[in-house]
């Protein structure tokens, strides 16, 4: 329903993951651990689902709390100029709501455990940092034109506007191929509020409730020491990386370089030029790859590796010239800057400069184990 851009600034690393749903949108932190964001992005096809459903899928205490969040739900259009929408913010994040009559700035004004209100005829909203000027309602239209799924961006952009024919197209292909994701994540078993007006209702979050007592998932596999492997291929593994795969997680699928060298996913990985860790270093950890590219076509940090369960998740990390990942079957995809794609072995990542990945079962592991 609508039309999702998204954007990031030039020479800057995005702030945030948006899930983009049929029904919902998140927005987490770009540091958030992947099994919280894959739990969101397991639900991107769902008709339907309720902002509580969601929040009670995120942390709010313990090691993996998530500070700053915000979830859009959409709701059914009326007879009124625009639809009804709810909205879930906590901490540094803010929404920016609009209507016929203007727009407004939504956060929740240091509320706890979260706060929610219900907006009645919405045309647009806006999803960010709470620091960012707010956008004049020509706005709403910006930022490169995504469907369903996950993507790395500094704001999220939605409105009640057509697509183009151009556009439309492409948000069909990323829906088919988000519904692909959703069956291998399947497989994984995976600021100010006095706007507020008559036709806004607020609530703070469940009276009493205690924090984190509904979350039930755990982090990522793992320690929470940071580990680097960062290597040429077919430069053997050494110092602590090699020392803490017998703590890492069980290497279920992985993957070959183009000297034909195979890597298992107990880590993530990150392959680029000069590959750099996460700055967040209490998310899982992560073995670096360099990988040669004489024309700089591949990008400093270009992509990330990661098995999830039974699958693999290939993320682009923003790079310059894009990843292209091409399945067993169907056709290829361009990830976007920022994008998460579930895909299963036999898919080849294409880097630049000849550097093509394929995804393979570990050894000793079939595709359907």
């Amino acid at each position: 329903m609508g039309r999702v851009g998204y954007e990031t600034g030039l020479g800057t690393e995005a702030a945030w993951t948006f899930v983009v749903g049929r029904g919902f949108i998140a927005a987490l932190p770009a540091g958030t651990p992947s099994g919280i964001t894959l739990t969101l992005a397991a639900l991107v096809t769902a008709p339907h689902v309720e902002a509580e459903e969601l929040v009670a899928l995120l942390p709010l205490g313990g090691e993996h709390a998530v500070e700053h969040f915000a979830v859009i739900i959409q709701r059914a259009p009326t007879d009124e100029d625009g639809i009804p929408v709810s909205v879930v913010v906590r901490g540094e994040v803010a929404v920016d709501v609009y209507s016929v009559g203007g727009s407004r700035r939504f956060s929740d004004v240091s509320i706890r455990p979260w706060l929610l209100a219900d907006f009645r005829a919405v045309t647009g909203f806006t999803v960010g940092s709470t620091g960012r000027p707010v956008a004049s309602s020509r706005a709403l239209d910006s930022g490169r034109p995504f469907g369903l799924g996950s993507v790395f961006a500094n704001t999220l952009f939605w409105s009640l506007a057509e697509h183009s024919q151009a556009e439309a197209a492409q948000a069909e292909a990323a829906q088919a191929d988000a519904a692909q994701a959703d069956a291998a994540l399947t497989d994984a078993g995976l600021t100010d509020d006095s706007s507020a007006d008559d036709a806004t209702i607020v609530r703070s979050g469940a009276p009493g409730r205690a924090a984190g007592a509904d979350t039930v998932l755990a982090g990522p596999a793992g320690t929470d020491t940071l580990i680097t492997d960062v290597r040429a291929p077919g430069q053997p593994a050494s110092g602590p990386a090699a020392g803490a795969r017998a703590r890492a997680a069980e290497a279920r699928f992985a993957f070959r370089l183009p000297n034909g060298e195979e890597i298992p996913l107990d880590l993530p990985c990150r392959l680029g030029r000069r590959p750099r860790a996460p700055r967040i270093s209490g998310d899982a950890p992560v073995r670096l790859i360099e990988v040669a590219s004489p024309t700089s076509a591949v990008s400093g940090t270009h992509v990330e590796i990661r098995q999830e369960g039974g699958s693999v998740v290939v993320t682009d990390l923003g790079s310059t010239n894009g990843t292209v990942v091409a399945p067993p079957r169907g056709r290829r995809q361009r990830l976007h800057s920022g994008q998460s794609l579930a895909v299963l072995p036999g898919t080849t990542v294409h880097l630049g400069d000849g550097n093509i990945i394929e995804i393979l079962p570990a050894a000793g592991n079939t595709p359907g184990q």
